[in-house]
């Protein structure tokens, strides 16, 4: 049987490759029996992740297989939508705090997608005032479009444990209680 593989895609505003963001979810992933890739596309700034993301889309694409997990983070999960629209064979997708339009359309490939979001995250917020960008405030509000393909989960309101900013689920205090629950939701 093939073990299934998950792939890792950081934020725009990341030097570290995702080492110190998404990228520490990579042990839990590990242990729950996953392959792990990483995609990394370095530090773009806000015009890079507005200019660039169909090149790193397209990169993201190419290296996918038949049912991958694709996990993103911020300007992450805008990568992977834009790769799914140009062939990348995700059939799950896992969006943290996603800087995405709040009822972003997802193409047919894909069975599920999971929103973790947190209400008082004020990076993607800010999202919204900008024109003609697809960023938005989906990491704020969870998905609020129709498609029943996705699952929202309230990190700030929903959980023993309260993840209310942008990353925060990424620090050692919320990290070992959400990474497991992140990774279980994907078999649920």
């Amino acid at each position: 049987m093939k073990t299934r593989r998950a792939i890792l895609v950081h934020g725009f505003n990341v030097r570290d490759g995702g080492a110190g963001s998404i990228d520490k979810l990579e042990p839990y992933l590990l242990f729950a029996g996953f392959d792990v890739a990483q995609f990394d596309y370095g530090w773009i700034g806000l015009l890079g992740a507005r200019f660039g993301t169909r090149k790193h889309a397209r990169r993201l694409a190419a290296m996918t297989e038949p049912d991958d997990v694709a996990i993103g983070h911020s300007n992450g999960c805008n990568v992977i939508v834009e790769a799914a629209w140009r062939g990348a064979r995700f059939a799950h997708v896992v969006f943290i705090n996603p800087a995405l339009d709040a009822d972003t359309a997802l193409p047919p490939q894909i069975k599920r997608a999971d929103v973790w979001h947190s209400p008082s995250d004020r990076a993607v917020r800010f999202a919204r005032f900008l024109w003609f960008h697809p960023w938005g405030q989906m990491g704020a509000t969870g998905y609020t479009g129709t498609d029943k393909r996705f699952r929202n989960f309230d990190k700030q309101n929903a959980f023993a444990r309260s993840s209310d900013s942008h990353s925060d689920v990424f620090t050692p205090p919320l990290l070992p209680f959400f990474g497991p629950k992140i990774i279980e939701a994907i078999d649920s």
